[in-house]
């Protein structure tokens, strides 16, 4: 379980670094995200991500961000993000809530739903991945701009510590060079003054 855990940990620091080094522009960067919240939405097993990857591409966003979006919805978060859609898609319907039954980890088991609770629950998929897809995106802007210029004012000074420490070496060697010449001129007139016999 422990690794397991530090798995999906480095997974997502992997993928955490990778965001924030994109060279995308925010708009480009939370519109692919927005494209993936919305497609994680939907019940698609194996085909959230190829499914925003392609979206995102369609419309010019970016793909990776795309892929990092479907993740909100995953093992952790499946059950009560279905759980919402379907009583989001119900109230929109206006029809009687009912509860999902538990297990639903097979298509026919979702499936034998019926159509009724079917269309209720992808229904409140659209809605509830329209709604966060669009915060998502409304967020996303202003806090991916933070995070590049912050990036870039940390490269900058890294940029800036380097160019000086580079200076600081190249104004010391003079220094020693002269030192050494001095050296040199010392033991040239040391070598040179005759002592009387």
């Amino acid at each position: 379980m422990k690794t397991s855990q530090a798995k999906w940990k480095r997974g997502l620091n992997y993928l955490w670094l990778r965001f924030l080094r994109l060279r995308a522009t925010p708009n480009e960067i939370s519109r692919g995200f927005a494209f993936g919240v919305f497609w994680g939405m939907f019940p698609l097993p194996g085909l959230q991500m190829a499914t925003a990857i392609l979206t995102a591409a369609l419309f010019r966003s970016n793909k990776l961000a795309a892929a990092a979006g479907t993740w909100l919805t995953n093992p952790v978060t499946t059950l009560p993000f279905t759980a919402l859609n379907l009583h989001v898609g119900q109230a929109v319907l206006g029809r009687e809530w009912s509860e999902l039954p538990s297990d639903l980890r097979s298509p026919d088991a979702f499936l034998a739903l019926g159509s009724e609770m079917i269309t209720s629950y992808l229904m409140g998929c659209f809605v509830v991945g329209l709604v966060a897809a669009t915060i998502s995106y409304l967020i996303g802007v202003p806090l991916v701009s933070l995070l590049q210029q912050r990036m870039q004012q940390r490269k900058l000074r890294r940029h800036r510590l380097k160019s000086s420490h580079a200076a600081e070496h190249l104004a010391s060697r003079p220094l020693k060079s002269e030192s050494l010449r001095s050296g040199a001129s010392r033991s040239a007139n040391e070598g040179s003054h005759h002592y009387p016999p």
